[in-house]
């Protein structure tokens, strides 16, 4: 599954909270009078990426298709909860919705962390597909205290650096930012793991308490560390991957 597909599956499940499931066919204006309500939905992505960009396009979507009833509110670059607190803040009812990296809380999520080993992930559309089977096959108990409304991965991690790494040599001692269990990779190549979320990273570059970082191609752009990096290094055949999740409080 894709994540157009998981977002079209997740606004389904909101939409009947709401109240207006596929058999009622209700119209826009049956649906405006009803119950309204207001949910909020914890972002890590800055306001500029695409994902947090996508989250607010699905919310207002939720908006018109629900006929003004069901309100969410999208708060971006961790505003609301900082990407390693996100699950714990939507457990709490901090966020009504959150977004974030199962890796970001190392240890919780023994089975779903998992994902993260390095198996050579081709593309982020077959990571996605995994942890998708996985999650359906297992129905992870370590995520009981949400309702997960669909999960994602990213593309093969590869290694962004501020100097040349073109041999196992030149990995030695090299701080790179990781998390989860991508810091058992840097491990094993002979570097030096720093656990940081993405948020934390672009600045760890440009003043140096990182050389590097294991990251998909895509956050040079999205998280705009190109801008501190001079090269990449080709790391698919030991590619890891993240895996993602948009889970809702319970109670909500």
């Amino acid at each position: 599954m894709n994540i157009k597909s998981g977002v079209f599956a997740a606004s389904v499940a909101l939409l009947a909270v709401a109240g207006c499931g596929k058999k009622e066919q209700a119209s826009d204006k049956d649906l405006s009078g009803g119950p309204s309500f207001k949910m909020t939905y914890s972002v890590f992505f800055p306001p500029t990426h695409v994902q947090a960009k996508l989250a607010k396009e699905w919310a207002e979507e939720i908006k018109a298709r629900s006929g003004g009833r069901l309100e969410i509110t999208v708060f971006s670059g961790g505003a609301l909860t900082k990407a390693d607190q996100c699950y714990q803040g939507v457990v709490d009812g901090i966020s009504d919705i959150g977004m974030s990296a199962f890796a970001y809380t190392r240890g919780r999520f023994p089975l779903l962390e998992g994902l993260d080993l390095p198996l050579g992930y081709p593309d982020g559309l077959s990571a996605t597909r995994i942890v998708n089977d996985l999650t359906a096959k297992y129905v992870p108990a370590e995520t009981k205290d949400v309702k997960i409304l669909y999960v994602h991965a990213h593309g093969p991690g590869i290694l962004a650096s501020k100097r040349p790494v073109g041999r196992l040599e030149d990995m030695k001692g090299l701080k790179v930012r990781a998390t989860g269990f991508c810091s058992k990779i840097v491990e094993s190549l002979g570097g030096a793991p720093v656990s940081m979320p993405q948020g934390e990273t672009y600045e760890a570059l440009q003043k140096g308490v990182v050389d590097a970082t294991f990251c998909p191609v895509e956050t040079l752009k999205g998280w705009k560390q190109g801008e501190v990096i001079t090269c990449v290094t080709d790391s698919k055949c030991v590619g890891y991957t993240t895996s993602f999740f948009v889970a809702m409080n319970r109670q909500k």
